[in-house]
């Protein structure tokens, strides 16, 4: 006898999906990222089912390389989870796209949110399969995302499946709602209460993850901008410089290289942060910082020869100070 428990659909799940051949007119793409544990191999048996059963419907499929296994609707939309009952249905439902996301009676319409949110938002929910209170609120998320998908990321965490991160994010129970890791709704919310949140934020409160979206979309110049518009180093920002993953690290250097560009005043201080913790960073990521010193020399900022003399005469690894020494011999009166 097969396992319920493990099926990719249920027939009732099976038999809500089918009803969709009709709804779902247009061409969807949906990226799944897969792992080869419990967790991933079940999104792909979903997602291959999934594709079976919606003509429409094609699923890109990649290993997971530094994500964790989800399934990404929309660009913004991220399921980390197998939808099943409720949360199939509301799974389906951004196949539909934006407008019917955010065709919901929510209170607020969607011009209002979009008109309010303008700086990147990334919003977490952690819910469960059979709580009550998270299908009031997970039409809230997703009329948010709908509403303004250049801004707001979603992304659905099953708490049950998912209970590592759960218990990072320090999840007791579901509904959990986090902003950027930093505000925190615990049972439904207020959406008019959450879009005032997300509006009123000071940019130096940005998360990590929000800026990586912005950066891992294509948005380092978006990342760079704000920051000059309120003539301020995001700590997140400084943060993913010195990340460990080099991914990470390239797509902020590519914003350093456009703030740079157009302030770079204020390149040059978010480069005096990371020389405040140079010498507790990997030889590889000390040379990446040493790179920066080229990039601010070129847009003009030669204030940096001191550092560069401190590395060439100091107890370092011969790979930095050979990258110092590159640098140093390519900079205007050095």
């Amino acid at each position: 006898m097969e396992n319920n428990a493990v099926l990719p659909l249920s027939p009732a799940d099976e038999t809500l999906v089918i009803r969709h051949r009709e709804i779902i007119t247009t061409p969807v793409t949906v990226r799944l990222v897969y792992t080869d544990d419990e967790a991933g191999s079940l999104m792909h048996g979903f997602c291959m089912h999934l594709e079976k059963l919606l003509p429409n419907i094609t699923v890109k499929r990649e290993a997971a390389d530094d994500e964790p296994p989800g399934i990404h609707v929309r660009d913004n939309i991220h399921f980390m989870m197998v939808p099943k009952g409720a949360l199939l249905e509301f799974f389906l439902l951004t196949l539909l796209g934006n407008d019917a996301l955010a065709g919901q009676d929510m209170g607020m319409d969607a011009g209002q949110v979009s008109g309010r949110i303008v700086l990147p938002a990334h919003l977490k929910m952690y819910i469960a399969e059979n709580c009550p209170f998270c299908k009031q609120t997970i039409p809230k998320g997703l009329f948010l995302a709908g509403a303004a998908p250049a801004h707001i990321d979603l992304r659905l965490v099953d708490a049950m499946m998912f209970t590592a991160f759960a218990e990072t994010d320090k999840v007791r129970s579901v509904p959990v709602t986090l902003l950027d890791n930093t505000f925190r709704w615990n049972g439904d919310f207020n959406i008019t209460e959450v879009v005032d949140t997300i509006a009123s934020r000071d940019p130096m409160k940005l998360g990590y993850e929000t800026l990586k979206k912005m950066i891992t979309d294509g948005d380092a110049e978006g990342v760079a901008a704000l920051m000059h518009r309120f003539n301020t180093v995001i700590p997140a920002f400084t943060e993913m410089l010195v990340a460990e993953k080099w991914p990470e690290r390239l797509g902020a250097m590519v914003a350093f290289e456009y703030l740079a560009e157009t302030d770079p005043i204020l390149a040059e201080s978010a480069l005096n942060v990371l020389w405040e913790s140079f010498d507790a960073l990997e030889p590889a990521i000390m040379g990446d910082v040493l790179h920066l010193v080229g990039v601010l020399n070129q847009a003009g900022q030669a204030g940096q020869a001191a550092r560069l003399q401190a590395v060439l005469a100091g107890p370092y690894p011969q790979s930095v100070k050979a990258v110092a020494r590159e640098i140093a011999d390519g900079m205007r009166g050095f």
